[in-house]
């Protein structure tokens, strides 16, 4: 699936935290898209809560619409 800029999505994978501390967060977690790969197929995606806002990599069959 494409997605775009701006639009909302749910991740369907668990994204654990990167280091002790860092922000985990579950399958099901909705964000939003902020940019997409120049060299891969993956999208970054900032998910809702994620005190930092930095955008986490996802592949376009870890996350799905948001409804």
């Amino acid at each position: 699936m494409i997605f775009r800029l701006g639009q909302r999505v749910r991740t369907t994978v668990d994204a654990p935290a990167g280091w002790p501390g860092a922000f985990a967060a579950p399958a099901g977690t909705l964000g939003v898209i902020t940019n997409k790969s120049a060299v891969s197929s993956s999208y970054g995606v900032v998910l809702d809560g994620d005190p930092s806002g930095m955008p986490a990599g996802y592949e376009p069959h870890e996350i799905t619409p948001a409804e």
